[in-house]
């Protein structure tokens, strides 16, 4: 009778912290949704505000919120299908390709760009490994907007991109005279452009066979494109300015930089793989996170690396002509925050996906 009596004490008290412990994690999912209507409301302050997707891995557990109209304010069509330009968060695609590839033996971080790809290169660029390119070290120009393009031959301000075809890039390469900022980090779409030339040249095959096989087969990523099909047109976020109707962004053979539509569910999935790994995974993870530079600057494998309330933060952000993204992650709790929109941003972004991580880190 004792037994079973400290056996009815011993279930009782199991039943107390089920019931405590759902009672906590349903004050925290009803705090987290309170958070997120309060970003909505905030963000559609401005009534030329378009769409906003939101997502939230909290512990392990996905949430998805969205918000807005794909192609009007004030239409609520944005939903688990619409697909947004991410722009420069492409980069994690593609030094998750770096990894693959590092991992399979095609290849290392540390191989000199000359040697992958030939010697058809000036002679200062000899020093440049794929890692200074998935860095932002290489000291390669930045070609981040339209004014540093007018003076490339062949420059169309109307599609100011278009001529970044491998040829072209290989060309501006072998011009270059010098890398006055090698080591240092210089954010750079053409390194990365060039990085995705080599790690095809590596692997022997073509940039987009390598996306199909590492992002959207092996990560089953079936709504991520890098040349978005005909058909999924209808389900893209038209990207705006204001009021006004911006193209979609055109980067030639530098996609791999800044040219990926994507959903906020694949965007969550891809997450995933960098907050919950197992068994091998996690050293390779910890190989794309980890600081790759010698220096106090933080930089991954593309991610950028920030501290904030002793929590370490991964982080990307992304932007087009009319489109904006930041993704922000935190695997010592499992946790990491999305935000995709159809807007230009404002700078509120950072601050929603700061606030919700607070939010996380907190509870």
């Amino acid at each position: 009778m004792e037994r079973k009596g400290k056996m009815v004490k011993y279930l009782n008290a199991f039943v107390f912290l089920l019931i405590v412990k759902a009672s906590f994690s349903q004050r925290t999912q009803e705090g987290l949704n309170q958070l997120v209507d309060s970003i909505e409301a905030e963000y559609f302050l401005d009534t030329q505000k378009h769409g906003l997707a939101i997502g939230v891995i909290d512990h392990g557990h996905a949430h998805q919120y969205y918000f807005g109209g794909k192609y009007y304010p004030g239409i609520d069509d944005v939903d688990s299908s619409t697909l947004f330009e991410i722009g420069s968060i492409s980069k994690l695609f593609t030094t998750h390709i770096l990894a693959e590839l590092e991992k399979s033996n095609l290849l290392s971080r540390d191989d000199l760009l000359s040697e992958v790809i030939g010697d058809s290169l000036f002679v200062g660029s000899s020093e440049i490994t794929l890692k200074n390119l998935a860095t932002h070290t290489a000291g390669l120009p930045t070609f981040d907007n339209t004014a540093s393009l007018q003076a490339l031959p062949g420059f169309n301000e109307d599609d100011p991109y278009a001529l970044f075809n491998y040829d072209f890039m290989l060309d501006l390469l072998a011009g270059l005279d010098s890398l006055s900022n090698y080591g240092r980090i210089q954010y750079s779409n053409f390194g990365m452009g060039i990085l995705s030339y080599a790690m095809a040249v590596a692997a022997d095959n073509s940039f987009d066979r390598l996306f199909e096989k590492y992002i959207t087969g092996s990560l089953d990523l079936k709504q991520t494109y890098l040349s978005l099909p005909e058909k999924h047109a209808i389900d893209l976020a038209i990207p705006h300015r204001g009021g006004e109707v911006m193209p979609l962004i055109n980067l030639g053979d530098m996609r791999g930089a800044g040219g990926i539509k994507t959903s906020l569910s694949d965007m969550l999935s891809f997450m995933g793989v960098y907050l919950n790994p197992e068994g091998d995974d996690k050293a390779f993870v910890s190989s794309i996170l980890s600081n790759q530079l010698s220096t106090d600057e933080g930089v991954g494998l593309g991610w950028g690396i920030y501290e904030r309330n002793n929590l370490t933060l991964n982080f990307h952000t992304g932007g087009t002509y009319g489109s904006s993204s930041i993704v922000l992650i935190a695997p010592e709790i499992e946790s990491g925050v999305v935000l995709l929109s159809n807007d230009q941003d404002d700078g509120k972004l950072l601050q929603y996906a700061l606030s919700l991580i607070d939010f996380l880190h907190e509870k």
